[in-house]
């Protein structure tokens, strides 16, 4: 078990490097200077002495792969460097954003499968009869629906037409005026259209994905087995057949994070959500290379810690992988 740990960290960290250099390319490959890009949105002259001194103190006059280098040797310690846009540390910027994208990702993600699941578990329970052949449909139409234009479509009904809803933004201008019940209720209220519209396409996944599961499992010849030997229908459906539908969700659940967090990038913009899928946003549009690494790193950092624990998990869920990992 440990030999199968160490090679999936050894995997991870030349998955992370390898990232880290494709990103590094895309961004460098984006025409615009952040300098020259910074000065025309700030509307600043600056002499060319100063120039040179802000592109110095960034690297941005060195060759690509020494920019590369630098930015590496201080990213291993976590120093991603200043913002081209307000000097501030690029780390202090994520923590302070951070926060606001944990929160809005995790109920999405225990909503997504809080739903998803049994119903995917309830509709294999009926397979072959009408009502699961319309879950099928719908799980595939919910999705295949973009989540930028779900997101318009819930501003649009219950923002604007029936007025019960925030339009956007994390709370109401007169926010610290509320009491603390007051607060609470009001932040809740903003996060709901933002957390329907991530949640909605993964709850389908959820529902597909542990459908096809049950559905597999019921096939197998230990259910016949069981059913042969008079054992009672939901005895069979949850003590033999869940328990095992249960091993490869062990695996979506794990990559569901990045997901998650990558799709967050446009809605928190479009609910303008100050998380760090805003920021992310907004620092590729100004050219923020710090910025951009910066979260960049942090995602794949995520992903593969996701993905390493999903590793993990399965094999400690499956017997015959720990076998496997001891040979």
């Amino acid at each position: 078990m440990g030999s199968y740990i160490v090679r999936r960290l050894l995997y991870g960290v030349l998955t992370f490097f390898g990232i880290t250099l494709a990103v590094f390319i895309l961004v460098h490959s984006v025409p615009g200077d952040p300098i020259s890009f910074y000065i025309s949105q700030h509307m600043t002259h600056l002499s060319q002495p100063a120039l040179d001194a802000i592109r110095h103190e960034h690297h941005l006059d060195e060759p690509f792969i020494a920019q590369y280098l630098y930015w590496l040797r201080d990213a291993v310690f976590l120093n991603f460097g200043n913002s081209i846009l307000d000097h501030r540390r690029v780390t202090d910027r994520i923590l302070e954003k951070l926060p606001h994208t944990i929160e809005l990702n995790a109920i999405a993600f225990l909503l997504a499968a809080a739903i998803g699941v049994p119903i995917g578990l309830w509709s294999a329970a009926r397979s072959g009869r009408p009502v699961e052949r319309a879950s099928a449909v719908l799980f595939f139409l919910l999705y295949s629906l973009p989540s930028f234009w779900v997101a318009l479509l819930l501003m649009e009904f219950f923002s604007v037409k029936l007025g019960i809803l925030p339009l956007f933004g994390m709370t109401s201008d007169d926010y610290f005026e509320l009491s603390n019940a007051q607060k609470l209720l009001d932040h809740a209220r903003h996060l709901v259209l933002p957390v329907v519209t991530l949640a909605y396409a993964q709850m389908a996944i959820f529902a597909r994905f542990s459908k096809s599961a049950l559905t597999e499992v019921i096939r197998q010849d230990y259910i016949t087995t069981a059913r042969a030997k008079g054992v009672a229908p939901q005895r069979v459906l949850w003590r033999h057949a869940f328990r095992n539908a249960l091993i490869p969700l062990i695996t979506l659940l794990g990559l569901t994070i990045p997901y998650l967090i990558s799709g967050s990038i446009i809605v928190e913009d479009i609910f303008q959500w100050d998380g760090i899928g805003r920021l992310y946003f907004t620092s590729i549009l100004s050219r923020d290379y710090p910025t951009v690494l910066g979260l960049t790193v942090a995602t794949a950092v995520i992903t593969l810690i996701s993905g390493l624990l999903a590793d993990v998990l399965y094999a400690f869920a499956d017997p015959r992988i720990r076998f496997e990992a001891a040979r």
